[in-house]
């Protein structure tokens, strides 16, 4: 089979090879799925450079966090899924490729109505989102809450996410078409943080209270000035310094306000079982209530380019690659 190998860690795109592979197998427990779509994340990046869960003695990898496609064989124990069905899984390596191997915790049946792109692209936004806020921020309807990098795929649901539950939402990104963009996905308020400074525009929004969580994962100044504009008992949700650093530990708050990191991955680890809560978002699409924003799909062999353009930061929604 076709796929996207990592020989050596490299901070560029160059070390991705396309490449021919011999087929996984699935293990007892496992399904082998005919890979339709794989999405892109900014995991993917640190991956690439050896920062993220992977040593030197992982090599060769495969990279892919989440994939949608088709149940070409079943492992032994596996009684939940049957070949050809459609699916999509999160198993946190292998997408990159035209088969790949899940265990069945990771994988939830696709609706019909829900096309291979749009699933691809859900796992790791929708459930980061709803965990990262839900749980971890404790967001409940009447919250005031700031969602920061807006248009990134985790921004765009996580809108969404907090609208459903019955939010008040402002969220950053940065041009004035992208506010507007945001504004028809579901933001009450969008801030251009290019030409507004972000703080000063939340507070005159919020009348001066603040908001009451805030999604964050940026990191460096952007992260700072999260913290100030807490509301007293207000929460900060890092989900990842993609442009900056992370206090670790996060500094000392006032008045009840508190920070935290989240890892979706981590989570999972720990609650396989919650990956089921993905049926609902999938149902969510299928109905047309929430939407998955694809800003634009590649073929497999052009994954350096993909990767190129994920850096770049002009993007509105995910990038898929298409098998």
């Amino acid at each position: 089979m076709k796929a996207i190998r990592i020989h050596r860690f490299g901070s560029t795109e160059e070390v991705l090879e396309y490449e021919d592979v011999p087929a996984p197998t699935p293990a007892p427990g496992e399904l082998l799925v005919k890979v339709e779509a794989a999405s892109l994340n900014r995991a993917d990046l640190s991956l690439r450079g050896g920062k993220y869960r992977v040593r030197p003695e992982d090599l060769p990898l495969i990279p892919g966090r989440e994939f949608a496609g088709t149940v070409a064989a079943l492992g032994n124990t596996v009684r939940d899924f049957r070949a050809g069905e459609r699916v999509v899984a999160q198993p946190g390596l292998g997408g990159y490729a035209e088969y790949a191997v899940t265990n069945t915790s990771y994988a939830r049946p696709l609706p019909e109505g829900v096309d291979f792109v749009p699933a691809s692209a859900m796992p790791t936004i929708f459930l980061t989102s709803w965990f990262g806020l839900v749980e971890e921020g404790g967001m409940k309807p009447g919250d005031r809450v700031l969602i920061q990098a807006g248009s990134s795929g985790v921004g765009i649901a996580a809108i969404q996410i907090a609208k459903h539950v019955g939010t008040w939402v402002v969220t950053t990104t940065g041009s004035d078409e992208k506010c507007r963009r945001l504004r028809e996905v579901g933001a009450d308020e969008a801030v251009n943080y290019i030409s507004k400074d972000f703080k000063e525009e939340v507070s005159h929004l919020t009348g001066g209270k603040g908001v009451d969580i805030v999604l964050e994962m940026i990191g460096g100044d952007v992260y700072t000035k999260s913290l100030e504009i807490l509301s007293p008992g207000g929460r900060l949700v890092s989900i990842g310094g993609a442009f900056g650093p992370i206090p670790d530990p996060a500094p000392p708050l006032s008045d009840g306000r508190r920070a935290s990191r989240f890892s979706i991955t981590t989570y999972l680890s720990a609650h396989p079982e919650a990956f089921k809560q993905m049926d609902l978002f999938l149902e969510l699409v299928r109905q047309k209530q929430f939407q998955v924003v694809i800003d634009r799909t590649f073929p497999l062999a052009e994954a350096r380019a993909a990767q190129r353009y994920l850096e770049g930061r002009d993007h509105f929604g995910k990038i898929v690659l298409t098998i």
